[in-house]
């Protein structure tokens, strides 16, 4: 090793131990192997000629990553005739090595084909590109994020039923709680209870009249998961039939949701129910259409909730395990509303949405649902009984359609 070059060793040895602001650290280079070379002597760049590395996965397509930085003038490096053979290469690792080699001056790239779910980390440096082989001549920027977890669900798992059984052992009752298979509830809807009817006069949680859109977290994951990447919010976009973003869903972030220990109680049945009854939206799954419950006339084995019957989720409240056949879904993680006429009646609108953490990076693959609302006006009815209202005067009510298209 002659002088010039262990000067420049113990120089860039020193210079590791150094933050860049704003994103992006010196690194010691283990993602630049045996292929990138000890720098030439007066090659070397000046500290800030590029700097604050940031990457970030992209919310479009869940298998990008973005990665951008800032860049000065190429022309006041002082690269001289190594100027003409020089570029700037960045290393993505997601448990494997992505290579791309740039252009001097470029400040972003994007790696598609990224492994979802995982940390990815990105080392960016400027490469000499010499007869005998590749050589480093700036300090290496690292930085990463962290995308473990997954995406997050516009539905409840399943609706819950409370059933009393006879327990042998002990000659006595005991209350169970089992998932009703086919039954699913979707965090679309008007306000608190995420029903799907709207009217003047109407007693509602807010109190101004919303759309609510819920997400749950993921039922793979668990607390401790959500905190070791410093998750933020969901944000949520809504786009029409064209593609085009709505002004009001345009990339909002979502609020922790205060349920406490309270239920979303769709009733009580005390025979058996087909569980595509209970889903508070219609799906139609390429033709095949289930049910909604609010369709559902059959009062005998669904207790009707509002006039007229069957319309919408009946209460918000704590679930006793005593109150045998009572049948609840778990509200939501997170929500955000909307004002109540973002959704214009027989249009079709896709709902997204995305984990983040404190600084805005995205931490989670995007979910998606397709929505067509329709609404249709009831001037018959001027009163519902629901968990806040009892014979409400009411005006010009609205009965939504949800259909979830698959």
């Amino acid at each position: 090793m002659t002088k010039g070059t262990h000067l420049l060793r113990s120089a860039l040895l020193a210079l590791l131990a150094l933050a860049v602001i704003s994103g992006g650290s010196f690194a010691a280079g283990d993602l630049f192997d045996d292929d990138y070379k000890d720098c030439p002597t007066k090659t070397r760049l000046r500290d800030g000629q590029i700097s604050d590395l940031t990457v970030a996965r992209d919310s479009d397509e869940e298998d990008e990553v973005n990665v951008s930085w800032v860049v000065t003038d190429p022309a006041s490096w002082g690269l001289g005739a190594n100027a003409y053979s020089t570029s700037l290469v960045a290393i993505l690792d997601d448990g494997e090595l992505h290579t791309k080699t740039l252009s001097l001056g470029t400040s972003k790239a994007t790696f598609d084909g990224v492994t979802t779910g995982t940390e990815v980390t990105v080392q960016l440096a400027i490469v000499v590109d010499t007869a005998d082989g590749d050589y480093l001549i700036s300090d290496i920027l690292e930085a990463s994020v962290n995308q473990s977890l997954t995406a997050p669900a516009f539905m409840a798992t399943s609706w819950m039923k409370v059933t009393t059984l006879d327990n042998p052992d002990t000659d006595a009752d005991e209350s169970v709680v089992e998932a009703l298979d086919g039954g699913a509830l979707y965090y679309v809807g008007y306000n608190e209870n995420f029903g799907n009817y709207k009217a003047d006069g109407l007693t509602t949680r807010p109190s101004t009249s919303r759309l609510r859109i819920g997400l749950a977290h993921s039922a793979t994951e668990d607390g401790d998961a959500r905190d070791d990447v410093d998750f933020d919010a969901y944000i949520v976009r809504i786009t029409d039939e064209g593609g085009d973003v709505v002004p009001e869903g345009d990339d909002v972030a979502t609020v922790a949701s205060a349920y406490g220990d309270k239920k979303l109680v769709a009733g009580n049945a005390k025979d058996a129910i087909v569980g595509s009854q209970l889903i508070n939206v219609r799906i139609n799954d390429g033709g095949d259409i289930q049910v909604a419950m609010q369709d559902n006339a059959d009062t005998s084995t669904f207790r009707a909730t509002i006039d007229p019957d069957d319309q919408g989720l009946s209460v918000i409240r704590a679930v006793a395990l005593s109150a045998a056949n009572d049948i609840y879904a778990e509200p939501p993680d997170e929500h955000r509303d909307f004002p109540i006429d973002v959704l214009a009646s027989d249009e079709t609108y896709t709902f997204e949405a995305w984990a983040v953490n404190d600084d805005g990076e995205v931490i989670s693959p995007v979910a998606s649902l397709t929505v067509r609302p329709i609404d249709e006006a009831n001037a018959t009815t001027t009163s519902i009984t629901d968990y806040l209202d009892t014979s409400s005067n009411l005006e010009n009510l609205y009965v939504t359609e949800f259909t979830v298209l698959k």
